[in-house]
């Protein structure tokens, strides 16, 4: 009769807590075992000389190496040909005992082992003490004064929101996304930081309103523009140029005239100093 070894108890998925689990899978693994051997035909015998058996000679090194197994493989050896029943009533009898109580003194290398497995893995991945290396601490030291970058940063929402048609603002949230990445490629930079220096280099300070005067003539009346409204008219003189350009994907035209706008080659600027102008001019009506 084989053996009944704890690697055929694991991969038969019978749990270790349940007794009549275990007690019917030894049932059926003595009956398929007895069944087996009845149907096994002897093995015929060759006559010849006997043959000494041969004597092998280990080396230190691997006497060493075989040595050097963990505290599994000194309880339970690798070879399953050596996993008797009573190992396996062992094991059990440790797991039983192990949950019946809550004993810290292990008194078999069994429960010694089941131990180490229950409570000081988890101790020692649930401990909170943290050794940081010398990298890791050179590298928190270059970065400790550098602020966090926004996760989601006013200038491009408000890109994407005068972008956006028809309500679809995951679909122009990728185009800007690609445009912003075709200016790193070319600039080799932070494309958020060259679209924020671009929009504040095109914004304009200064706008005009007309208003009404009860007579013949409405007079025009410029007014200061906060950062907002400026990042407003740069975007859109942006969109402007780009939907002149030649190439036929939107990215690539949003990403040149941004990489013009920033080299100031954008026609946005000539709109820019004629706003300006037309405020300077009205200069007289200005509310203080």
């Amino acid at each position: 009769m084989l053996p009944i070894t704890r690697r055929a108890v694991f991969n038969s998925g019978v749990r270790i807590t349940s007794a009549r689990s275990i007690q019917s899978f030894r049932l059926g693994a003595i009956r398929w075992n007895s069944s087996s051997s009845n149907a096994k035909e002897p093995a015929q015998t060759t006559s010849g000389p006997a043959t000494t058996p041969k004597t092998s000679t280990t080396s230190p090194a691997a006497e060493q190496k075989s040595a050097s197994y963990n505290l599994f493989t000194q309880i339970y050896p690798i070879d399953k040909d050596q996993v008797t029943e009573s190992d396996v009533d062992e094991w059990l009898s440790a797991v039983k005992k192990l949950k019946a109580s809550n004993n810290q003194n292990a008194s078999t290398p069994e429960e010694v082992y089941l131990q180490e497995l229950t409570q000081q893995a988890p101790q020692t991945l649930l401990n909170d003490e943290f050794e940081p290396t010398e990298q890791q601490q050179a590298e928190a030291d270059a970065v400790r004064g550098t602020a966090m970058p926004l996760f989601q940063h006013p200038a491009i929402d408000n890109f994407v929101g005068l972008l956006m048609k028809d309500g679809k603002r995951s679909k122009y949230q990728k185009i800007l996304n690609r445009a912003l990445y075709l200016v790193y490629l070319k600039k080799r930079q932070d494309p958020i930081e060259i679209l924020v220096e671009t929009l504040d280099k095109l914004g304009p300070l200064m706008a005009t309103r007309t208003e009404k005067t009860g007579f013949a003539k409405n007079r025009i009346v410029p007014y200061p523009l906060n950062q907002r409204q400026r990042n407003r008219f740069a975007i859109k003189w942006i969109m402007e140029g780009a939907s002149k350009k030649k190439s036929s994907d939107y990215s690539v035209r949003l990403a040149e005239e941004i990489m013009a706008t920033h080299e100031g080659k954008s026609a946005g600027y000539d709109k820019k100093a004629q706003m300006h102008r037309t405020a300077i001019l009205q200069r007289s009506y200005v509310s203080l």
